[in-house]
């Protein structure tokens, strides 16, 4: 049964810290592999939301009033209907079992992007994941665009790297890229009990700088897209690898949960 939480954790804030990985990953050109909703390693997908915030329609003119796309539980399990997150908008999702750091990669994160003159249709977002609802740490994200895009436009699927909606089929992600991350290190995030995996839309207006990368680069993508669909379209998040125990932060959450509708 498809679960709509709140509490604590929807008050967490991601520690954006910079460390070595981002700057051999820029370095080496490296991609996201593409992994398909039917591929049969896919062990489990999100069954919770823990909280969401949609953003503008166009973060330039709030006037315009949010998107509004889709329900936030549609993204839950495998069905693959979509919910758009607005400019900047997030949600935060968690898992019947932990996601661990196994061989290659671990998570994948899926929205409705689709061909487009040779490219990818590809409105971007950052991914950030938390092992106990409270600290969340972010994929050192990389962009490799040069060149703002316009509502109409494409982008290759090897300009950027740990930036989610890049390809036509699911995004996958490796938490060994946190491996080095002060916070894991430090223990605040454990890469073998991931709970939470959370989804901010890039607000791709590179020329004022709205969203940066690991590096501190402007992130670029399709904007504006002024509409009910704006902004990243998230149709589901699957774990490849098999799943670990619930952590005792994921199953003492159930004493703080409360019932919320759609906002």
């Amino acid at each position: 049964m498809a679960r709509v939480l709140l509490g604590a954790a929807a008050l967490a804030a991601v520690v954006l810290l910079p460390f070595a990985a981002a700057a051999q990953i820029a370095d080496t050109g490296q991609q996201n592999p593409e992994v398909l909703r039917t591929n049969g390693q896919i062990s489990m997908w999100a069954d919770t939301v823990v909280d969401f915030v949609r953003g503008p329609l166009d973060y330039a003119d709030p006037s315009l009033g949010l998107a509004s796309f889709g329900s936030p539980t549609d993204v839950l399990g495998d069905a693959g209907s979509p919910f758009s997150l607005g400019d900047g908008g997030s949600i935060t999702l968690g898992f019947p079992e932990s996601i661990v750091d196994g061989p290659g990669v671990d998570f994948v994160v899926f929205e409705n992007a689709f061909a487009f003159g040779g490219e990818v249709f590809a409105e971007l977002a950052f991914v950030e994941v938390s092992s106990d609802g409270a600290t969340f740490v972010r994929m050192p994200a990389i962009s490799r665009i040069d060149r703002t895009i316009g509502a109409f436009e494409g982008i290759a699927s090897t300009e950027t790297y740990n930036l989610a909606g890049n390809y036509v089929g699911g995004t996958a992600f490796d938490l060994d890229d946190l491996a080095d991350h002060p916070l894991v290190v430090a223990g605040d995030v454990d890469l073998q009990a991931i709970a939470y995996v959370r989804v901010v839309d890039v607000i791709g207006d590179c020329t004022n700088g709205s969203s940066f990368d690991a590096l501190g680069n402007a992130v670029c993508d399709p904007y504006p897209t002024a509409s009910a669909s704006g902004g990243f379209d998230l149709t589901g998040v699957a774990v490849m690898n098999p799943p670990g125990p619930v952590s005792a932060d994921r199953a003492s959450f159930g004493s703080l949960k409360a019932r919320y509708g759609d906002r």
